[in-house]
């Protein structure tokens, strides 16, 4: 896989609904940039509006990246693009690009696409539970005349 050279931005169209998915969307916004990334859920009529045909090319099967360039990579180089986003991962990014690795890249992301809502099961459903207790421990407010105050 060729990283291309001067990228402004890319886009990404993932799984909104897999806990993986938005996790791993998480995760690289928290990072450090070395340029703009903008996720996108798949499933949203936004995603359709800038990327007509979105749906032909199968984003419930893998992740797909666009760059400004609109050059379209899938799966395995859709996430080494992710990865090279970081400025802190440019470097592991590059070494998954080469055609040494690049290989088991494709492996693992095939992996673990055909598997994501079991492990989003697994793994990811925690961030759900936590959100529930914590919704469940806010307290109504006292409200009268039927208008509240918000402070």
């Amino acid at each position: 896989m060729k990283l291309p050279e001067s990228i402004k931005k890319i886009e990404v169209y993932y799984d909104g609904r897999c806990g993986m998915c938005c996790s791993f969307h998480e995760w690289i916004n928290r990072q450090p940039r070395a340029y703009e990334i903008e996720f996108i859920p798949y499933q949203t009529a936004y995603a359709e509006e800038i990327f007509p045909g979105i749906g032909t090319l199968d984003p419930a099967r893998e992740m797909i990246v666009r760059t400004c360039e609109n050059e379209i990579f899938r799966g395995a180089e859709a996430w080494v693009l992710c990865l090279n986003s970081c400025s802190n991962h440019q470097m592991a990014a590059r070494r998954l690009a080469r055609l040494g690795l690049l290989p088991i890249a494709i492996h693992s992301c095939r992996l673990l696409a055909a598997n994501r809502h079991a492990l989003s099961k697994v793994f990811f459903r925690r961030k759900d539970k936590a959100l529930r207790k914590e919704l469940h421990q806010m307290k109504s407010p006292k409200c009268e005349d039927g208008y509240c105050l918000t402070k």
